[in-house]
């Protein structure tokens, strides 16, 4: 076995323009795949931090039905007594915060223009500990307790020609279907332009309190977000959260951010599946090169396969021989690929990459998909780079076994005369 070895390493670098020719094809293909599956896991992680950051936390808490009705955004099914979960839910130590909060529809109008918004209404010293839009604002302050004010996206913000400072009309449905509204003369006090191109398109914040007065809701809530500390631990918390509110006749449903977000999560399992599409062709890349390869070495050594088996070489020898061939071109092929495809993973990890130079209609058509602005970062880990490796060269094995089946097929007194 020793020996059938390292006359295949010989055989590897003795004919070594074939063997270029496939291991670039090789390292070519899985350097790709490692790049694009780099950049589509962190398209997906970028994504799901935006929507965690900017719209749902970690886990939401409603009354039992809103769940069910929330593309409705109604505001009968409410939570009745918000600071009383808030104070059970305090001892479970895996939270990190906890926030109060209201969603409703609305509209923003300056003059004769007027754009419907989500208004989302605030406890303004606990929104920071959850959410980012804080840390977001590019022009004025953020909100206080006490405030008649609102904050407003920067797209939004742009469409209307607003700016901090500028008064405008707040309506605010309290119910959609009957349509009942009450209309504030507001304030802008900040704009704010966060990573999620959604958020900044459509959404207002104004101060829970305000909000609980305008909309006649008293001391009620639409919603409680939940922040943890560590998103791992995501389903042991909901499982505590649910425990925790049994003992309120289970007027309550916990949802998971990827709950929240599943038109999101629907657009990731339609990119899986484009994923296996791409995998499959670097698979039959990688697969025609080598059995192209190998084919070729069984036709150009013909003569020296006869004299191998008349030498006594066994058939099963002589398949070894090419199989042994193609794993060690898989392998030096593979470990390049990963080389490549990690030094591409790297950059989009750390660079980036930003489509703005396709243009504004482009940008809009990604952001109506993806929950990101600006550029897409890679994640790039061990775990994608250490199964290529072991594919390609499980693919090159593979692929060798049809051209090492041809070798011990041929006839060793025929394959001796061959020239």
């Amino acid at each position: 076995m020793k020996m059938l070895f390292k006359l295949a390493f010989r055989n590897v670098f003795r004919y070594k323009r074939r063997t270029i020719i496939t291991f670039s094809s090789i390292s070519f293909g899985l350097g790709l795949m490692i790049a694009g599956f780099s950049l589509y896991k962190g398209i997906d992680k970028q994504s799901f931090d935006n929507i965690i950051n900017s719209q749902t936390a970690h886990l939401n808490i409603f009354a039992r039905g809103y769940f069910e009705k929330k593309d409705d955004i109604p505001l009968e099914i409410t939570i009745d007594q918000p600071q009383k979960i808030k104070s059970i839910l305090k001892n479970i130590k895996e939270i990190q915060a906890l926030e109060t909060r209201i969603l409703f529809a609305a509209s923003l109008i300056k003059g004769l223009d007027e754009l419907p918004c989500l208004g989302v209404a605030v406890e303004t010293e606990a929104d920071p500990l959850v959410f980012n839009i804080k840390d977001s604002l590019k022009e004025g302050n953020f909100l206080e307790a006490s405030d008649q004010k609102i904050i407003i996206g920067s797209s939004l913000a742009k469409d209307l020609g607003l700016k901090v400072g500028d008064m405008c009309v707040l309506r605010m449905f309290i119910s959609t279907e009957d349509y009942v509204w009450n209309a504030l003369d507001i304030e802008i006090k900040g704009i704010f332009e966060t990573e999620n191109p959604v958020v900044n398109r459509q959404t207002i914040f104004i101060p829970l309190p305000l909000a609980q007065e305008s909309l006649s809701l008293g001391t009620k809530s639409t919603e409680i977000v939940v922040r943890l500390k560590d998103k791992n631990q995501l389903s042991q918390v909901k499982t505590s959260i649910q425990s925790s509110l049994a003992s309120l006749r289970n007027d309550y449903e916990v949802k998971s951010f990827e709950e929240m977000a599943s038109d999101f999560v629907e657009v990731t399992k339609m990119k899986t599946r484009g994923q296996s599409i791409i995998l499959l062709v670097m698979l039959l890349i990688a697969t025609l090169g080598i059995v192209n390869t190998m084919l070729m070495a069984v036709m150009e050594r013909t003569r020296e396969i006869g004299m191998l088996a008349a030498m006594g070489m066994r058939k099963l020898e002589v398949m070894l021989l090419f199989i042994f061939e193609g794993a060690i071109i898989g392998f030096f092929g593979s470990l390049t690929g990963c080389i490549i495809g990690g030094l591409g993973g790297w950059y989009l990890e750390v660079k980036g990459y930003d489509m703005s130079f396709l243009g504004e209609e482009f940008t809009d058509l990604v952001a109506s998909m993806y929950p990101i602005k600006g550029a897409f970062y890679g994640d790039l880990t061990i775990g994608i780079l250490l199964f290529t490796l072991i594919f390609g060269i499980a693919v090159s094995i593979l692929a060798s076994l049809y051209p090492a089946y041809k070798s011990v097929k041929l006839d060793p007194i025929k394959a001796l005369r061959h020239v």
